[in-house]
């Protein structure tokens, strides 16, 4: 056979491919009872294509084993496999949460508050997008409050009313060192404050309007407390009523102060006297899920292996911490320009996770992935060239890691999705083509929470089932 001839032969190969890439449906076909799939073009040309086909080939796997099973299960697993709000989960274990939300289930029961700790970055700032899954968590598993807060809040939030006295000096792990302690004790935090002589700490949740219900009340407040002297002591008032103080010493590096109400109140302050360092209060119910709001601004998320590691564990212990958010990326992205960089960044990520399952070998640990954002290329608004390298790594590593990866970045709709969530109205992106408004912070809660809740409500089927 001539060589055109062969030319000839392939190119009508390709072509009829090519034609069956863009006509065959994209969730599938059923032929004698199984689904079939076809990759899309953008699959086929993908420098990823080998994944792609993995993937492809995974969902096929996972739906053939379903069909004897009733359709209810199948609309799960199809979620699982190809939905952009999915959760990620290592192995594609499906079971990845369930000791967690059995946990959840008997909360309440058990008067046993289980703390969500949700670590990010700017975008986070003044409880945005924690207080909505907070609300949705609750309405599910019970509890109330607002979680643990800083003994010193420096931005102001949407949903808590916080005040300090001026002579409690803060510091903070993540930013500029004249920000930072001369020493790594921060605690679960991030931050510290410094309080000598004597001092208050205010909180209240009835002030400001907003639709976060469950978190305007709470019965039981802790504050955690180091290097306290001899003549240190705290003590609480609630209205013109002082309660009980219980205290607990963890051990040498940490002191529990807990107070707790008869009734559900929403204000307090806190007199202390003597030396210590404060390290957060938690604001919480008697049983259910606390959902923590804990922002650093400008941070890429790469602090944890500074904080001190026996106050760390401490503390996430008392709070009973069974799932970590950490929701970072967007502080690197405009710096990456290189794979190198890229990588580097990704594997310490990775150290960050290995580090906090070390100290909590008990919580899950859900990696949040950069949000899109633009910038001019070419006098051209578009995404950061680094996001198509950089979200796949992010995944990978928390994967790697057994940790489950959320893909914000897909969420939104992928390459260039920022230009349009800035577009629209009423508008769920800021000018700066970076930060999400408050209803576009609100979406991604939204999605975030529902998704989550899609795999309690597939553990709730499998055992009904059983």
């Amino acid at each position: 056979m001539k060589v055109k001839h062969i030319l000839w032969f392939m190119c009508c190969v390709l072509s009829l491919l090519g034609v069956i890439c863009l006509a065959f449906p994209r969730d599938g076909m059923t032929v004698m009872g199984k689904q079939l799939f076809f990759p899309s073009l953008a699959e086929v040309f993908s420098s990823d294509s080998t994944e792609h086909g993995d993937s492809v080939l995974k969902k096929v796997d996972a739906l053939e084993e379903t069909m004897h099973i009733d359709p209810e299960e199948e609309k799960f697993i199809r979620f699982f496999c190809d939905h952009p709000s999915r959760i990620q989960l290592p192995d594609d274990n499906f079971s990845y949460f369930d000791a967690l939300f059995a946990d959840l289930e008997k909360a309440a029961d058990k008067r046993k508050t289980i703390h969500v700790l949700h670590y990010g970055d700017s975008q986070i700032e003044s409880d945005r997008i924690t207080a909505v899954i907070r609300q949705k968590l609750q309405d599910r598993f019970g509890g109330s409050g607002p979680g643990l807060l800083p003994a010193v809040q420096a931005i102001a939030s949407a949903t808590v009313s916080q005040s300090a006295s001026e002579n409690i000096e803060r510091f903070i792990v993540s930013g500029t060192l004249k920000n930072k302690a001369q020493h790594n004790r921060y605690g679960a935090t991030g931050q510290v404050g410094v309080s000598s002589g004597d001092n208050y700490l205010s909180v209240r949740t009835d002030r400001l309007k907003n639709n976060y219900t469950h978190l305007k009340n709470f019965r039981q407040i802790r504050l955690f407390v180091g290097k306290a002297g001899k003549n240190f002591r705290a003590q609480l008032t609630a209205g013109k009523t002082k309660l009980d103080t219980d205290t607990e010493t963890v051990n040498s590096t940490l002191k529990i102060y807990t107070w707790t109400a008869s009734e559900p109140i929403s204000k307090f302050s806190i007199h202390t006297s003597g030396a210590g360092e404060l390290y957060g209060i938690a604001v919480d119910s008697l049983g259910g899920v606390a959902m923590d709001n804990l922002p650093f601004r400008g941070s890429s998320g790469t602090f944890f292996r500074e904080l001190n590691s026996d106050l760390l564990s401490a503390m996430y212990q008392a709070l009973n911490v069974r799932l970590i958010l950490l929701e970072f990326g967007g502080n690197s992205v405009p710096y990456l320009h290189t794979e190198k960089q890229i990588n580097t960044y990704a594997a310490n990520i990775g150290e960050q996770i290995a580090y906090l399952q070390k100290l909590q070998p008990n919580a899950k640990i859900v990696l949040i992935g950069p949000a899109d954002m633009s910038k001019r290329v070419q006098g051209k608004l578009q995404s950061y060239p680094c996001l198509e390298q950089l979200i796949p790594a992010l995944q990978q590593t928390a994967l790697a890691h057994g940790a489950a990866f959320w893909n914000m970045y897909e969420v939104m709709g992928g390459h260039n999705s920022m230009l349009e969530w800035v577009k629209t109205s009423p508008k769920l992106a800021a000018a700066d083509y970076v930060h999400f408004t408050n209803k576009g912070a609100d979406k991604i809660g939204n999605l975030f929470a529902e998704s989550f809740l899609l795999y309690y409500d597939y553990y709730q089927f499998r055992k009904n089932k059983k």
